[in-house]
Order: C-alpha cells, then sequence, then structure tokens
C-alpha cells in the first residue's frame, strides 16, 4: 500500500471555484494536480494514469456529485474532491473485497476531515449503497470494474478465496443506474483482457475482457457514447498480471462514457 503524506489541505482554491461554471478545463484540472496540499505518493503516478485526461473526459465541473466506484485507497476520489469544491460532493465506495485491501490508505487520506467533502461508503455493496436516486452526475471506477468478478486472487502464488460468488452485474448496474441523473455519465477504466478471457482474467491477471463490460452495460440499460484511447498500448501482452514489473503502469486500458438508454 502507498503511503499517504498527511498535511493541512487547503481544498479549494478562489480561483478556481469563486464563480465557475461548466466543466473545468485541462488548464484547472492541472492546477489541482500540482497543489503543494496534494500527496507526493499520489503525483508519482499522474505520468502513467494521465488524470488530465482522464478527469477531462468525464466532463467534471465545481459543484457536481460524483460516485467514486471500488474506489481502493482513494486516488481518484481526491481528484474528484478538489475538482468538484465545497459545493459538490463525492461518495467514496468499497465493498467488502476492496475494503480489506483498502482501509488503511482511505483512512489516512481522509483523517482529521482532510476532504470535508468526502462521504466514505465502506465495507458497502454497490447494491447497498447510500446515495440518493437521481443525485449523481458522474460514476466512476478505474482499474477495479473486474474486481466485481474476483471470487479468489493470486497471492504469493496461491488463489485466496475472497467471496463465494461473483457480483451480480445487474444488480450492481441497476443501483448505480438509480443514482446517476439523467444526465449523468458512468465512466468505466480498466485493464485490457484477452478477448474470450471471462472472468478468470479477472481473478488471476487482474484484467477484464472490454467485451464483457459493453454487454453487461448494454445489458442493464446503459449506452456507450464514448471511448478514448489516452491509456490503449498495443505492445502490452494481455496474459500478463498487470503487476508484472515488465508491463506495471503501462498496461493497455480501455476508457469507456456511458449514459443511461
Amino acid at each position: 500500500m502507498q503511503k499517504i503524506l498527511l498535511l493541512p489541505l487547503l481544498l479549494f482554491t478562489t480561483v478556481l471555484h469563486a464563480a465557475h461554471h461548466g466543466k473545468l478545463s485541462n488548464q484547472e484540472l492541472s492546477a489541482l494536480l500540482n497543489d503543494s496540499n496534494r500527496p507526493i505518493a499520489d503525483k508519482t503516478r499522474d505520468e502513467t494514469r494521465q488524470p488530465v485526461k482522464i478527469m477531462a473526459f468525464t466532463g467534471v465541473s465545481s459543484g457536481n456529485h460524483v460516485l467514486d466506484l471500488a474506489a481502493g485507497g482513494g486516488w481518484y476520489s481526491e481528484l474528484f474532491s478538489r475538482a468538484v469544491g465545497p459545493q459538490g460532493k463525492v461518495y467514496v465506495q468499497n465493498d467488502e473485497v476492496i475494503w480489506r485491501f483498502a482501509e488503511k490508505d482511505i483512512t489516512a487520506r481522509t483523517k482529521d476531515n482532510r476532504l470535508p467533502n468526502v462521504q466514505r461508503l465502506d465495507n458497502v455493496a454497490i447494491a447497498n449503497m447510500a446515495v440518493p436516486a437521481g443525485s449523481i452526475d458522474i460514476a466512476f471506477t478505474a482499474l477495479n470494474y473486474h474486481d466485481l468478478f474476483f471470487t479468489e486472487v493470486l497471492q504469493d502464488g496461491k488463489l485466496v478465496k475472497l467471496r463465494d460468488e461473483v457480483v451480480d452485474y445487474r444488480v450492481a448496474l441497476a443501483a448505480i443506474k438509480t443514482a446517476l441523473k439523467d444526465t449523468g455519465v458512468l465512466v468505466i477504466v480498466d485493464h485490457v483482457g484477452k478477448t474470450g478471457s471471462g472472468y478468470e482474467a479477472a481473478n488471476t491477471l487482474h484484467r477484464i475482457d472490454p467485451d464483457i463490460v459493453k454487454f453487461q452495460l448494454k445489458d442493464a440499460g446503459f449506452k456507450l457514447i464514448e471511448e478514448a484511447f489516452y491509456l490503449r498500448n498495443e505492445s502490452d501482452d494481455h496474459t500478463k498480471l498487470v503487476f508484472d514489473p515488465s508491463i506495471r503502469g503501462k498496461t493497455d486500458r480501455f476508457i469507456y462514457k456511458f449514459v443511461k438508454q
């Protein structure tokens, strides 16, 4: 787990949020990344994650309500917290599986009300989230959609059981759909799995076949409206574990934007 450097946080600048309307510009998003109060450990991942481009793709605006799904330690949660400002809100959700790995980091990140517009949904399944219906402008998940299909995970060369069965994507996506505004978007970023690899790739490689994602979202009543290619890497071997030193931080990743049909 990465170590979070805790600093007193002046979360929102007058220049950025005083009278801002519409989605944040690349310049404004870059300013968030470069803020001196942002954890140093977070900044080391900017080059490989391209957060300015990703957040611009979401269309995030000051005052938005954001749902960060399977948020882990909250790397993107903090950026969204800064972006939406004091009039916005960020729900940070981790289910029972991710929570066991993320508890320490997300607790440190939000200690002493450091991110005052963040509401944590700890150890809570997507289906059981306490999020008001029709309140979310942006639902977002980065590199963790495949975690819905974890039943076991490879640790020290052995498969360790995490849950008895995969998450029912229909129920999970229905809850997200209910939480979204009619104008809201769902953005999914994840590691590309080999075509036809099914849920096995989620468990053993931390990847997912993009066709599974597109099928499930369509089945749940979402429409794919846009794809970004900022994180594609044709040289990635889709049969490798994403933590393999030869590819870590450089995996081939898809970026999809969906709306409710």
